[in-house]
């Protein structure tokens, strides 16, 4: 908390009462801690992923595996013949 407090006292210096040469630098500063903190809460995150049940990640890849397989499956050369369930041809 205190480094919060800290933080803002800095930020409002930065603001209302700095030069116009360090606002410059501020801008650069501003962008890396944005970064650090984006980084942060990507790391945080994927530990959250990491801690969530193996079931979920075997569901997931079967519904992958899935789409891939109807993909190929709608993908492939029709041909009539025995299974032409569509009408195509008319058999008299």
């Amino acid at each position: 908390m205190v480094y919060l407090i800290i933080g803002i006292l800095i930020l409002l210096y930065y603001l209302f009462a700095a030069p116009q040469s360090i606002k410059g630098t501020f801008n650069v500063l501003s962008v890396v801690l944005v970064l650090v903190l984006f980084i942060i809460l990507l790391v945080l995150a994927a530990f959250r992923i990491f801690q969530m049940p193996g079931e979920l990640f075997v569901g997931a890849a079967m519904l992958i595996l899935a789409y891939f397989a109807l993909r190929d499956i709608a993908r492939l050369d029709k041909k009539p013949g025995l299974f032409d369930f569509l009408g195509d041809k008319r058999r008299d």
